[in-house]
């Protein structure tokens, strides 16, 4: 990497560290914060990360970081430990800005429909931080989200519906032989005799998934289990119930029925993290459709300039 990406780069962290701040607020929020055109008392001015000496183009750490905080934190963060892939992206927007300045040199930048497009790109950015403005304004309270969530819920309650299923523990012996089954009888006798099943799968089991969770294999639906395995686990009752060794293709187990759970729609908390985030996200584009409506109300259309503009192009 060139000398002058390594010092500039010096100027680059510290305005990262800035966008660290923000980092943990919603985006909207981070993007607001970022879209300075001024540097501020706390921020340096913006330093030359490289430059084209025939065309006079040059791309700067303001440059940067307005391509990076259309990024997630994380990407930002990973980017910038990686200094090849920043002195690649500085290249290439370097490229790019060149072209733009051949673009210029040739009055491309004169063509009427070219002033337009800039145009639109332009008010495209603005609109987007103007947008992004509004969202932090309009961030409805917490008990507004979780009350939409919870209409959003009851209004699809149909694709939360899962089947019949049942939560279960066990421990797995391998099976090495004659003495694999007494080995288990006996681990058996131990927890009857009130040994804990979760301490002892965590260091009997030869299930490395489940060991570590206490034996836990979470909750699961008819069929997801070997035959001899699911056969035995219907044999119980009542929730704490320990079944006799079982034996399937992968060795020996004792199972532990924690709790079956019937036919049904999952419980709003355990769909409650995704529905938050619809709802909020659902009440900003509300709030974004409302505005879009007032400004409506000042529109004018020309009908005679819309069917003369459609006449026209419709004869090339």
């Amino acid at each position: 990497m060139s000398k002058l990406i390594v010092s500039a780069l010096q100027s680059l962290r510290y305005s990262l560290a800035l966008l660290a701040l923000v980092s943990a607020v919603p985006e909207v929020v981070a993007q607001q914060t970022v879209t300075k055109t001024k540097p501020s008392a706390s921020q340096p001015p913006a330093s030359v990360l490289a430059r084209s000496s025939a065309l006079g183009a040059a791309v700067s750490t303001l440059d940067l970081l307005s391509e990076m905080q259309r990024a997630p934190a994380a990407a930002r963060e990973s980017f910038i430990a990686n200094p090849a892939a920043v002195e690649t992206h500085v290249n290439n927007l370097l490229v790019r800005r060149s072209l733009a300045k051949e673009a210029e040199r040739d009055g491309l930048d004169k063509d009427v429909l070219m002033v337009a497009a800039l145009q639109i790109a332009r008010d495209k950015v603005l609109s987007d931080a103007r947008l992004a403005k509004l969202d932090v304004q309009n961030e409805p309270a917490p008990a507004a989200v979780e009350a939409q969530a919870r209409v959003i819920y009851q209004a699809n309650i149909g694709k939360f519906e899962q089947p019949e299923q049942t939560r279960a523990r066990h421990i797995l012996l391998a099976n090495n032989g004659p003495e694999s089954l007494p080995k288990a009888k006996a681990l058996l006798a131990q927890i009857r005799a009130g040994g804990s099943f979760e301490e002892l799968a965590k260091t009997q089991s030869t299930d490395p998934g489940s060991a570590v969770r206490g034996g836990d294999l979470g909750y699961f639906g008819p069929g997801k289990m070997v035959r001899p395995f699911e056969e035995a686990l219907n044999a119980l009752k009542n929730p704490g119930d320990i079944s006799e060794p079982v034996e399937s293709q992968f060795g020996y187990h004792i199972i532990k029925l924690e709790e079956r759970r019937p036919k049904g729609s999952k419980p709003f908390d355990e769909v409650k993290t995704p529905l938050m985030a619809e709802a909020r996200t659902a009440l900003l584009n509300e709030a974004r459709v409302q505005k879009a409506e007032s400004l409506n109300k000042d529109f004018v259309f020309d009908t005679a300039a819309f069917e003369a503009f459609l006449k026209t192009v419709s004869t090339k």
